[in-house]
């Protein structure tokens, strides 16, 4: 079983393959980037590294009714970026995915984990579809 980081985006909770997951840190300063999306936050510098930040909520098309404090640090296909996020909830497998095909294309699938339905994040495609919105 794979074992995955889960994470709550404000009323969802979603789940990240932890072989992406470089680091989990407080969302700290994050400066705005001019003409930029509505997803992206801004960058923050981390330990000396500028890192590009999303909001997890408008990437998902989420409303968010607070601002996310935690921020966590993912990688795929050689692409970095932090994703801003309200908690993380828990490190650890999961049962087996749903058979039906997730409504977006960043979810590879879904559980149920006691009460709750889980996402399961593709980072990959995430990260594409991301650097793809930046350039245009």
């Amino acid at each position: 079983m794979t074992v995955h980081v889960r994470v709550r985006v404000g009323k969802e909770h979603y789940a990240l393959p932890v072989e992406n997951v470089l680091e989990i840190a407080d969302l700290g300063e994050i400066s705005p980037v001019p003409g930029s999306g509505s997803a992206i936050l801004g960058v923050r510098n981390l330990r000396g590294q500028v890192l590009p930040v999303f909001e997890l909520a408008a990437i998902l098309g989420l409303d968010s009714q607070t601002r996310p404090v935690k921020l966590l640090v993912a990688e795929a296909g050689g692409r970095r970026a932090g994703l801003a996020i309200d908690e993380v909830t828990d490190v650890g497998s999961l049962s087996a995915p749903s058979s039906h095909d997730p409504d977006s294309a960043f979810l590879t699938g879904s559980v149920i984990e006691g009460d709750q339905l889980v996402g399961l994040i593709d980072v990959a495609p995430l990260f594409a579809a991301l650097e793809e919105r930046a350039v245009r």
